[in-house]
């Protein structure tokens, strides 16, 4: 038989598991050990409903696993599985029993003479259902909070594949187990395992729940839900929707008022709220938050925070790469930044620096991103032999950060872009250049481009397209002038000499 969607319904799925036991015994061997007769175990084999009792007798009698027959979970055998998890499998088992017991009831009846017996009945099954369901949760919280400890060790070592593992195990137990407290650590675990994965959507997603479930009954914003605010304004950067994630900041920062100023939650906020002030170009407005909130930040946070900080020196003329190498922690997120900057720099010194640094044997993982490490590799191989035709099949970069990895994304090209022009193909870097240009207009409005794909798209303007050309091409290259006039004068130094030979040209 098969539900409504069409696929196998439970009694279906209950029958084939028992067709999985008739290759290890024969039907005889079966009904011996269960005290059933043959032709019963022949009718529920092909075709007749699998009654609850034979079920516990397939436990007793066999050894089956509980989980695995009823639900499809675990190994089929209980000497396979550990003995905590067979006690949680008979008591799912019984649980089930008591919730046919509720199903077999004839509601009608109720109006009845024999009303009272079967309410009794009813009220002793529910009874039962309660008692066993706290069962369940008795035995299964310990065990799903153990989990919950290993998957934010493996979450907070980066260990994305045990972490997998793991988040699908607490999955299932979560099912088992009534703790809310232990059911929001999850799903925070689940948003920081997707944040992690790139899986913006997802890592939204969870966001937006933890968010509704952290809003508190006696007053109107705490410091638990000025967190779970932030962490939604993180999902945003990660997908680009700077705007968005700017308005939620404001709105976050009246909620908490002067009070929440104090959290260590607001701290954080308003260090990501630099952040993409910085993204839509007001640098010294962003560095000036970073700074400020940076003594206050710790762990993992801290460290983000110092390379953020560091970015902003670099673009803001404050600081050359060789120096941001050399200070503080080396941690990718750090070699990322210098990577992008040494990028835009373009000239081989700097180049050098930077993979010098990325590719470092002792450097701490809290990024794992390295996409900009194969474009600074890309164009130092173009600046010591140009090749215009390696140039031209791409650099085939996977952003790591939601955004796709071909040609029509803005980065993707952008970056293609300028590897043709320093590997001199002028004529192959315009095209690409249009090209780059239809993607950025493409992007939903409330997308803001990468920083980086946006500087180098409006730079590789800037140089291609001839001052005086008419029409779309004349178009983007005022439209690039102007960009980079607005985002010098807002602390943007490192445009100054794209502005210079924009003036000259």
């Amino acid at each position: 038989m098969q539900n409504q969607e069409g696929l196998p319904d439970d009694d279906e799925l209950v029958r084939q598991r028992l067709h999985r036991l008739l290759e290890q015994h024969s039907q005889s061997d079966i009904a011996r050990k269960t005290g059933h007769l043959v032709a019963g175990v022949n009718r529920y084999v092909h075709g007749a409903r699998v009654p609850a009792a034979f079920c516990s007798a397939l436990v007793r009698g066999l050894g089956v696993n509980p989980s695995w027959l009823l639900v499809g979970e675990g190994a089929p055998f209980l000497s396979d599985v550990p003995a905590e998890t067979a006690r949680l499998g008979e008591n799912l088992l019984e649980l089930v029993e008591a919730m046919n017991a509720i199903a077999r009831m004839r509601l009608g009846s109720l109006t009845g003479k024999h009303h009272l017996k079967v309410l009794r009945e009813l009220n002793d099954a529910l009874m039962a259902h309660e008692r066993l369901r706290e069962k369940l949760n008795d035995q299964s919280r310990p065990l799903f909070r153990r989990i919950l400890d290993d998957l934010q060790s493996a979450l907070d070592k980066l260990d994305l594949e045990r972490a997998a593992d793991l988040r699908q195990a607490a999955l299932q137990l979560s099912r088992l187990c009534d703790d809310e407290e232990l059911a929001r650590n999850f799903m925070r675990m689940q948003a920081y395992h997707e944040f992690q994965l790139k899986n913006s959507e997802q890592f939204l997603h969870f966001q937006r729940k933890l968010f509704l479930a952290s809003l508190p009954d006696g007053t109107l914003f705490d410091e638990r839900a000025c967190d779970e605010a932030r962490r939604i304004v993180v999902a945003l950067v990660q997908m680009d929707r700077m705007h968005e994630a700017h308005r939620i900041c404001r709105a976050v920062r009246n909620l908490a008022g002067r009070k929440g100023q104090k959290w260590d939650a607001f701290a954080r906020l308003d260090n990501t709220h630099g952040v993409i002030l910085t993204e839509l170009g007001f640098l010294h407005k962003g560095l000036e938050k970073v700074q400020r909130t940076l003594p206050r930040l710790t762990g993992m946070h801290r460290r983000i925070s110092e390379a953020t900080q560091l970015r902003m020196m670099m673009w803001g003329g404050m600081l050359p790469v060789a120096d941001a190498a050399r200070i503080g922690e080396r941690t990718d997120a750090k070699a990322d930044h210098i990577l992008q900057f040494a990028c835009w720099l373009g000239d081989k010194a700097s180049l050098r620096v930077a993979l010098d640094y990325a590719n470092a044997p002792n450097i701490e993982p809290v990024w794992r991103s390295g996409y900009f490490r194969r474009l600074a590799t890309a164009l130092l191989e173009q600046l010591e032999r140009p090749d215009p035709k390696a140039a031209r099949e791409g650099v085939a970069l996977d952003t790591g950060a939601g955004r796709p990895a071909g040609g029509d994304s803005p980065l993707a090209s952008a970056c293609n872009t300028e590897v043709l022009v320093t590997s001199g193909d002028r004529a192959g870097a315009l095209r690409e250049l249009l090209r780059c240009e239809q993607a950025r207009q493409a992007l939903p409005r409330e997308v803001t481009p990468h920083i980086l794909a946006l500087s180098l798209h409006y730079r590789n303007a800037i140089r291609l397209i001839e001052p005086g050309t008419k029409g779309a091409q004349g178009r983007l290259r005022r439209r690039a002038q102007k960009h980079m006039q607005t985002w010098f004068k807002r602390g943007w130094v490192a445009y100054g000499p794209v502005l210079q030979q924009a003036e000259a040209g």
